[in-house]
């Protein structure tokens, strides 16, 4: 089989589903056994062996973090061969996608009996940030498995929930478990700097290997303890706030810094900016907000206030005490965050433009243009430009549908826990499906503790390999749930 050949198989078995075997039509019924006529049922599913799972699940996530993907440049590409050559060897269709030199995108499809028409895809990303070696306390790049914990970037976000679709996925098709609806496994790059070159790519050229899928399981949720540290709960985003960075530019006359004028464009680029970080945008309280407050304050006999936090917020003491958390600050309110400064590269030079970047992120129902308005308002010089890097509009999902559904059963049967929907201060890749119509949530079935999660865009970012191995065994468990097949006990 030629290389061109292959490659149109393997495009052919992720992008057309297919058909539960049915027999032919017939005037009159078949009355003859199954097995004279040909067709098999299938064999009981077999036990898993989680502790093989397990070790393969760590060896995988270790060698994936010893990739360096940090973005910029990204190169994903050799990481999207090694998760494509996993899913060849257990005999799962899978391709990749070089969308740009170097850069790389892997889908694999996990056939199901096709009851339904629906696929699920299981999203991830396998770009990571920087990562300062001389602050860590291992290599960032070393995958290294010590204290039962694998080390390195990219361990929670988003190496290590890959290996978790992956091998849940493998972990099915092993134990001959048949599920209702195809299972489509989806890693892109290029996510940490906007997704353009990642899952807008594929969204945009790559449409017909989706066409048939309805849900979407993306990062930007999972399992949290609540105050007893007995019981958790589900949070489940069903929307995001949206970035709109911005890139304002200054201009005034260059020149040697022993002579200045008396205003440079260094010095009109601060000034605009004191003025900047002196505005305040205006508090709004979107739905999924409300209702994730108030639904952790009746789980958590949290604050009564947040029972109902838009009439709370009312109240300025109040008010105060709850927008000094920076992540409660944000999840009410646009921020507006200046993040690059560059002007002159010689100190003895006065350049003749300076420039800031800033990281605006807003709510859904925020108008983009009314915000940049409102920013040349508060910079008070209409002389400085301003450019927009990145923008896309807000899109949320439904916070009712059947996989939220299957979520909630395993919620209750795996942890006797109960589901928040709630959003995502930042952003993932999930906007690009929705704007296809695809249900999609933030949900990865791992509980992340307080510690690893400051590893997430910080230094030393871990995964234990029991949260590791928990999340394989609850995303088996959902997928099984949502596939149509029976609870199982663990």
């Amino acid at each position: 089989m030629t290389r061109a050949i292959a490659a149109a198989y393997l495009l052919a078995s992720l992008a057309i589903p297919r058909p539960a075997l049915a027999a032919s039509p017939s005037a009159t019924p078949n009355v003859l056994p199954a097995e004279s006529i040909g067709v098999r049922p299938a064999p009981p599913p077999q036990p898993i062996n989680w502790d093989r799972v397990t070790q393969e699940a760590t060896e995988l996530l270790s060698k994936y973090i010893q990739l360096d993907t940090t973005n910029p440049p990204g190169n994903e590409r050799d990481a999207a061969r090694m998760l494509k050559e996993k899913f060849l060897t257990d005999g799962i269709p899978a391709t990749t996608w070089e969308p740009l030199k170097g850069r790389g995108i892997v889908a694999a499809r996990l056939r199901g009996i096709g009851k339904h028409t629906k696929s699920i895809i299981l999203l991830s990303h396998m770009d990571v940030v920087p990562a300062n070696p001389k602050e860590w306390e291992v290599p960032p790049f070393s995958g290294l498995v010590k204290n039962g914990e694998i080390w390195g970037r990219g361990a929670l976000d988003d190496k290590g929930p890959g290996v978790i679709e992956l091998m849940a996925m493998l972990a099915i098709k092993r134990a001959g478990i048949l599920l209702n609806r195809d299972v489509l496994f989806v890693a892109t790059g290029d996510e940490e700097e906007g997704g353009r070159n990642g899952a807008g790519w594929f969204v945009d050229h790559e449409a017909s290997v989706f066409a048939d899928a309805g849900f979407l399981l993306n990062e930007g949720g999972g399992i949290h303890a609540l105050a007893d540290n007995k019981r958790k709960v589900y949070v489940v985003s069903v929307t995001e706030k949206t970035p709109l960075w911005l890139k304002l530019t200054a201009s005034g006359p260059a020149g040697h810094a022993s002579d200045p004028p008396a205003e440079t464009a260094v010095t009109r680029l601060v000034r605009a900016l004191d003025k900047l970080s002196q505005y305040k945008t205006a508090i709004h309280v979107i739905g999924p907000v409300q209702d994730y407050y108030h639904t952790m304050a009746m789980l958590d006999h949290g604050p009564k206030e947040q029972l109902d936090l838009a009439a709370a917020l009312k109240d300025p003491a109040y008010q105060n005490k709850f927008l000094s958390d920076p992540s409660q600050n944000a999840r009410v309110r646009d921020t507006i965050t200046p993040t690059v400064l560059s002007a002159s590269q010689k100190t003895n030079v006065i350049s003749e433009t300076a420039y800031a970047e800033v990281d605006c992120r807003l709510l859904p129902g925020s108008d983009p243009k009314a915000v940049m308005n409102d920013i040349k308002k508060a910079l008070g010089d209409d002389s400085i430009k301003i450019d927009t890097i990145l923008n896309f509009p807000p899109i949320s999902s439904p916070s009712r549908s059947p996989l939220m559904t299957a979520i909630d059963s395993l919620a209750r049967v795996h942890d006797q826990a109960g589901v928040v929907p709630s959003m995502v201060i930042g952003f993932t890749d999930s906007h690009y499906f929705r704007q296809k119509k695809i249900v999609s949530y933030g949900f990865i079935p791992i509980e992340v503790l307080p510690a690893e999660g400051k590893g997430i865009h910080g230094i030393n970012e871990r995964i234990g390999v029991s949260e590791l191995a928990d999340g394989i065994q609850r995303m088996v468990q959902l997928l099984r749930i949502f596939g149509g097949q029976k609870q199982v006990s663990r």
